[in-house]
């Protein structure tokens, strides 16, 4: 029979029983270690990511001349963003880019995402190859499409030249430009939202697809009430982050048309490389890229507000 004395005995510093396992440290040095163990991780993050925000703040309030930082200006640079007509057809391009590709890349990515779910000969390799253009770099996804749609050698073009009976320059052409970049676009990035899908969709029972033809529901409504409600949630995180890749997207106009032709393609992020890289107007640079940051976190948020007025399971 124990007394109490020795109960006290078998037990920590800290009030914890002794076991086989020792007890964790206590006390400021014990909580000291793990926020050592962090430290380099945050204040890489910090030094990555939130230095160069806050410097970009304090620049596109500034006057800046190359690399000189001059006095401070106030709203002028957001003011002339806001009066540069170029600066609505920045915004115009990158809504069409943006929205074009959704368009386009997700119905593609569910299509795809329901027919590698059922079990058919030879769906591994398939699953493989739809996945490679997500591992190719933009900068090789550009290259190729170059040479797709190149008017001399280009096989995209040469079929549309066969079909139109006159020779079609699809990245040349401002009515047909845009729509070769999102094309390019497309191609590289629909596999990450179908891989989310897929995951999504092998998550779901087999008991509620049972149910559902028992009560009698076609395809249709097996799609319609079941497939689709339970794979929603991921496809609404897949379409955000999406949505902000595309918006800050960079390389693909930049190297498929550089912006042309007639600036038709020169989207808002290609518009902040040009103004802050090229021109070395750090301080108009940095403006243009807080309205882009202003329209992300607008943008997200309107997501995820929808994301949670459909989150029913």
């Amino acid at each position: 029979m124990s007394t109490p004395g020795a109960t006290a005995a078998r037990r920590g510093p800290c009030g914890a029983k002794e076991g086989p396992v020792p007890p964790a440290r206590c006390g400021p040095a014990g909580s000291a270690f793990p926020l050592a163990l962090m430290l380099p991780a945050v204040l890489l993050v910090v030094c990555v990511t939130f230095l160069p925000i806050v410097r970009a703040v304090s620049l596109s309030f500034r006057d800046t001349s190359y690399l000189k930082v001059g006095g401070f200006v106030g709203l002028r640079h957001f003011q002339a963003f806001l009066r540069d007509p170029l600066s609505r057809q920045n915004l115009l391009n990158s809504l069409t880019f943006t929205f074009g590709s959704l368009a386009v890349s997700l119905p593609l990515a569910l299509g795809l995402a329901l027919l590698l779910h059922r079990p058919f000969p030879g769906r591994g390799m398939f699953r493989t190859v739809l996945i490679l253009p997500w591992v190719v770099s933009q900068l090789l996804t550009a290259l190729l499409w170059r040479w797709l749609d190149s008017p001399l050698l280009g096989p995209a073009a040469y079929i549309l030249s066969e079909l139109a009976g006159t020779r079609v320059d699809i990245l040349g052409d401002p009515n047909t430009a845009m729509a070769g970049v999102i094309l390019a676009n497309v191609w590289r990035s629909f596999p990450y939202a179908m891989i989310l899908t897929l995951a999504a969709l092998q998550t779901i029972p087999d008991e509620l697809y049972e149910a559902a033809r028992i009560d009698g529901a076609g395809r249709w409504n097996l799609f319609r009430f079941v497939t689709f409600p339970m794979i929603q949630n991921t496809f609404l995180i897949a379409t955000i982050i999406l949505t902000i890749h595309y918006f800050n997207m960079i390389e693909l106009p930049l190297v498929l048309t550089g912006g042309g032709p007639v600036n038709r393609t020169e989207v808002l992020g290609l518009r902040v490389y040009r103004e802050a890289f090229v021109l070395f107007k750090f301080g108009f640079g940095s403006a243009i890229a807080l309205v882009m940051f202003a329209v992300n976190i607008v943008v997200s948020l309107v997501y995820i507000k929808v994301l949670r007025a459909e989150s029913r399971y």
